[in-house]
């Protein structure tokens, strides 16, 4: 593998850098000259806004001056209770000062009649004229109201003027004159003040009547009284109308654009409308922009150089670096750490190389030991498990336990399909292998073994291995002899249901014909009736004391009593017990003629498996057979075995005689009666009693159970004259055979 150069490895990355940092620069100064734009935009729009209202609020704040100060002469006029041309002359003369100094235009003193009678600026031919006819004029003699004209032309100086009139009112409050002052609209007056002292000279101002469509004044004295152009020809007058009150027009005169911002002086309905080129930033920006430019551009130079040095000096023990961990990749050298005394970034870099070495091959040792933990699990597992393609279904891989399970030898079953091994009419394969992966999902398959059979299986699926690489892993558990159990217990419930119920049936049937009075003739009858109640009600609580017995049994809380018993004895009792069962199934019960032997055991449990055995081989013998008991001695053990003359045990069904809820024939049992519970029972007390149980059984030829009890010696005797309590938690004076 062949190494770059070092220098070649610099350039790039100072090439690299250095086009960033230009670009960024450009972009920066881009950015910066936007966003100053941007700013200094919104604070002049934030400016203009404030200084128009401030206009907007001194010029009413001047008419409001205007207004008061007229008021005052209107009052002083009144005192002396007529308007005439001495009074108001003389008014004049008192106040000329103040007239002039409010109403450069001059002030107009008028009679109730709306004549003229006095006038602080001469004009020639004014005095005596009617201005009743005026509007403004005649709306203030009317209300007896102070008021404002609209803008209007003067009746003999032919100049426009604003009018504020105020009306004269003697001591009853009668109308008896009025004084109007006129604004100069073509003049210097308040609006230009007010202009002059908030926007500044590089604004325009414009004072508008938007309800007679005309220019009240403006910075340009020659648009006072011109009617406002339409929409078409003015874009500012359009956008007004449309209700916009801030905005940018076009300037064609200068090629920029004009910030326009209007606010409304309420109680006489004019617009205030202030124009402010956005030049004026530009011209404040650029120079700004361009020293800002310069500052980068030599910053940028000053940081290349800096950054050459840099990198030429940092680069050498990287290449180095570099180059030992090539050698290492090619095997020219072992792999280990890096050495390199620098304690900068690089020497930092391949410590952190040498630490990840380090963990890479902590790593690798941990990865093989679980790969063999994994490898021994899966070879020594009790489930079966195999892998799958996951595309094919393929087995790439299967335990010894599944070969132990279905008799193929693990390489038999490399590459086979697992569809093979399904036993048909089950759901197809990919579905079962969805269903098992899941979460939490689980689903029965039957398998086929190679040499006959199957097996049911409880599977679980997950797919496992690196991207590209996924397979399917199935964990099955065979579940036969789970489903064996559950069909037995099936059994068992359905066989105990049909025991209870049937004599439960034939006890209440016998209650009822006794209690009905039907039988008070036929004492005979009766006793018949009660007999087969009290043997339904037998059968009951044998049934229920063979539950009883299981519970304990489980729990290991049955307790026996040990002792010395006469063998000979206990057989005729169990016969005893059982002569009438076997006479209704006309069956012969044959005792040994003499037996002398005594064994070792709880007397009431032993005559429960007696009973147990003799009432099974009653109920599976033909009519007219014979049931043998004979007892023969085993050194330290006596057998007793009994022997009927039926059909024998099914070869199948051998393994399974002493498990609990186990039944030949379900239905059959049903006949004869029985829960499935008697053998069991039987071999537990057996264990229980330090003795055993077996059988012995050709199919058609009749069956042989057997018992074997420990003899009771001398010594046993004698260690036996006090009856020993036993039970499963205790201490235990025999061992089990």
């Amino acid at each position: 593998m062949k190494q770059p150069r070092s220098s070649r490895l610099t350039a790039k990355i100072l090439l690299l850098i250095l086009g960033a940092g230009l670009l960024q620069v450009l972009l920066s100064g881009i950015v910066t000259q936007q966003g100053l734009r941007s700013d200094m935009q919104s604070l002049l729009i934030e400016q203009q806004k404030r200084l128009n209202g401030n206009a907007v609020r001194l010029i009413e704040r001047e008419l409001d001056i205007r207004k008061h100060f007229l008021a005052t002469l209107a009052a002083q006029q009144a005192l002396d209770g007529q308007v005439s041309y001495t009074s108001s002359a003389k008014l004049i003369a008192s106040q000329q000062q103040s007239i002039d100094l409010y109403f450069p235009g001059g002030v107009l003193i008028l009679n109730a009649s709306g004549i003229a009678v006095g006038e602080s600026t001469r004009v020639e031919g004014r005095l005596g004229t009617s201005y009743a006819d005026r509007p403004h004029i005649r709306q203030a003699l009317d209300s007896g109201q102070p008021g404002i004209s609209k803008p209007i032309m003067g009746r003999t100086t032919r100049t426009p003027i604003l009018s504020i009139s105020a009306p004269v009112k003697n001591a009853q409050g009668r109308v008896i004159g009025l004084i109007a002052g006129g604004i100069q609209l073509e003049q210097e007056n308040l609006f230009d003040v007010a202009v002059n002292t908030t926007l500044g000279s590089p604004s325009r101002l414009f004072v508008m009547d938007m309800t007679h469509q005309m220019y009240v004044t403006a910075s340009d004295p020659e648009l006072a009284m011109q009617p406002l152009p339409d929409d078409g020809a003015s874009a500012l007058l359009a956008k007004l109308r449309r209700g916009e009150d801030m905005g940018l027009l076009a300037n064609v005169e200068t090629g920029g654009e004009d910030l326009f911002i209007a606010d409304e002086m309420p109680y006489l309905g004019w617009r205030v409308v202030s124009l402010t080129p956005l030049k004026r930033i530009t011209d404040k920006l650029d120079p700004i922009l361009t020293q800002n430019l310069l500052i980068g551009v030599v910053f940028f130079l000053l940081l290349s150089l800096a950054l050459v040095f840099l990198l030429r000096r940092a680069m050498g023990p990287l290449s180095s670096a570099a180059q030992q961990i090539t050698d290492m990749m090619e095997g020219r050298r072992p792999i280990q750490p890096i050495e390199i005394d620098r304690t900068d970034e690089v020497g930092y870099l391949v410590s952190v190389f040498n630490q990840l070495t380090q963990r890479q091959q902590q790593q690798a040792l941990e990865l093989e030991r679980e790969r063999d933990l994994l490898r021994s699990q899966f070879e020594q597992s009790s489930d079966a498990i195999l892998l799958l393609t996951i595309d094919t279904l393929l087995i790439s891989r299967a335990n010894p336990e599944l070969s132990k399970l279905l008799g193929y030898s693990v390489e038999s079953l490399h590459d086979l399909p697992f569809a093979y091994l399904l036993e048909e009419g089950q759901a197809p394969l990919p579905e079962l292998v969805s269903q098992a992966m899941t979460a939490g999902g689980q689903c029965v398959i039957i398998l086929l073994r190679q040499f006959g059979g199957s097996v049911h299986c409880e599977v679980t699926a997950a797919r496992v291995g690196l991207p590209g690489e996924y397979q399917l892993m199935l964990n099955l558990r065979d579940i036969s002899e789970r489903l064996r159990n559950e069909q037995l217990k099936n059994d068992f419930v359905s066989t105990v249901s049909h025991e209870l119920r049937t004599p439960l049936t034939s006890i209440y049937g016998t209650l009822r014909l006794v209690n009905s009075g039907v039988l008070d003739n036929s004492p005979e009858q009766a006793a018949s009736l009660l007999k087969s109640a009290e043997d339904n009600s037998q059968r009951l609580t044998a049934l229920i004391n063979d539950l009883l017995d299981i519970d304990k049994l489980e729990a290991n809380k049955l307790q026996l009593q040990l002792k010395p018993l006469d063998l000979n004895a206990q057989l005729q009792a169990a016969k005893g017990m059982l002569s009438s069962m076997a006479y209704d199934a006309r069956v012969d019960l044959r005792l040994p003629a003499t037996c002398t032997l005594q064994v070792v055991a709880d007397e009431h449990r032993l005559q429960q498996v007696l009973a147990n055995l003799l009432s099974n081989a009653i109920k599976f013998s033909p009519l007219g057979g014979i049931v043998t008991l004979s007892t023969e001695q085993e050194q330290q053990q006596v057998r007793v075995s009994i022997t009927d003359q039926g059909d024998g045990i099914p070869l199948e069904f051998q393994p399974n005689v002493f498990k609990r809820f186990a039944q030949a024939d379900a239905t059959a049992t049903r006949q004869r009666g029985g829960t499935g519970l008697g053998l069991a029972i039987s071999r537990s007390l057996m264990r229980a009693m330090h003795g055993r149980i077996g059988f012995i059984s050709t199919p058609g030829q009749g069956c042989c159970f057997w018992i074997s009890l420990p003899v009771a010696s001398v010594s046993a005797t004698s260690a036996h004259r006090i009856p020993e309590v036993l039970d499963s938690n205790g201490a235990k004076a025999y061992e089990q055979a």
